[in-house]
């Protein structure tokens, strides 16, 4: 994206427990202006990032697709999600163990039996679950592992978007809370009802998590009316015509002459396909 209109290309990306992360191009490297642009403390488990300008004021804006809020994971700036990875038990593979508060504690994630089977050193210490309750991941591990393990850490899981305030720095706005309900990974910028105001079209889900945590399903497709300035009205289904089941992993717009189609790409599934029935060749109640 060029952020600041100076027709040089910068660069942003995103991930797993990283922040929203932007470069800015002086012409001759990338240099990391992150935190100036006002992407500090945004770290979350990211999953895809579109550039569009959503506001029609010229800057390019960036639209993210996150965790979302629906989930047994809570993350907050003064109670994030961590993750600590390190070779615990010097079988030379690393261990993941992830974290989350629960009241003023933070407390592993891992069952037990996974937790002993993932480390067999560790089930003479816990041969029963009543041993293994309340216990933190400082009472699991010594002082000298958790100080060699990589710790990370996530503190926003919001979908969001970041608007462009045009000298350089971003200001962070929450989609509507109807787009938190499932993981995003499917974003798509266009404008859907004619209006001549660009909507957003997402799309999400994931059905590869543990039982403990639960499928990720309550997302069927969210079209979001966009008013020009940035702000977005979430439409039901009946309004919209979208309702897609499964996991979403793109949303592609395509356009031949007059007709619109809009192509959801699944996970291990056929894509789906809407394709406008109005006189505009925009989507409005679509057929599928």
């Amino acid at each position: 994206m060029d952020y600041d209109n100076d027709k040089k290309p910068d660069l942003v990306i995103a991930g797993e427990y990283m922040p929203v992360t932007l470069f800015h191009n002086d012409g001759n490297k990338l240099k990391e202006v992150t935190n100036n642009a006002g992407f500090a403390k945004t770290n979350g488990w990211w999953n895809n990032l579109l550039v569009a300008d959503v506001n029609n004021d010229g800057f390019e804006d960036i639209i993210a697709g996150n965790h979302g809020l629906n989930s047994r994971f809570k993350a907050s700036a003064d109670k994030p999600v961590s993750m600590y990875v390190n070779d615990f038990d010097e079988n030379g593979k690393m261990e993941q163990i992830v974290c989350q508060f629960n009241g003023n504690k933070s407390y592993p994630m891992i069952l037990r039996h996974d937790l002993v089977a993932l480390l067999p050193f560790l089930k003479g210490k816990y041969l029963k679950y009543d041993r293994y309750k309340e216990q933190t991941i400082e009472d699991i591990f010594s002082k000298e592992q958790l100080k060699k393990a990589i710790k990370l850490e996530a503190n926003l899981f919001e979908s969001s978007i970041f608007s462009n305030n045009k000298n350089g720095s971003f200001t962070r706005q929450s989609l509507p809370l109807e787009a938190q309900f499932s993981t995003i990974y499917g974003i798509s910028s266009e404008d859907y009802d004619g209006d001549k105001k660009n909507d957003l079209l997402l799309g999400g889900n994931f059905y590869e998590s543990k039982p403990e945590v639960g499928t990720y399903d309550a997302s069927y497709g969210l079209l979001l009316k966009g008013d020009g300035q940035g702000n977005f009205t979430p439409l039901l289904p009946l309004e919209s015509g979208i309702f897609v089941k499964g996991p979403v992993r793109d949303i592609v717009s395509i356009k031949h002459k007059e007709t619109e189609r809009v192509v959801f790409v699944l996970n291990n599934s056929a894509p789906v396909i809407f394709q406008s029935n109005n006189k505009k060749g925009r989507l409005g109640k679509g057929s599928r």
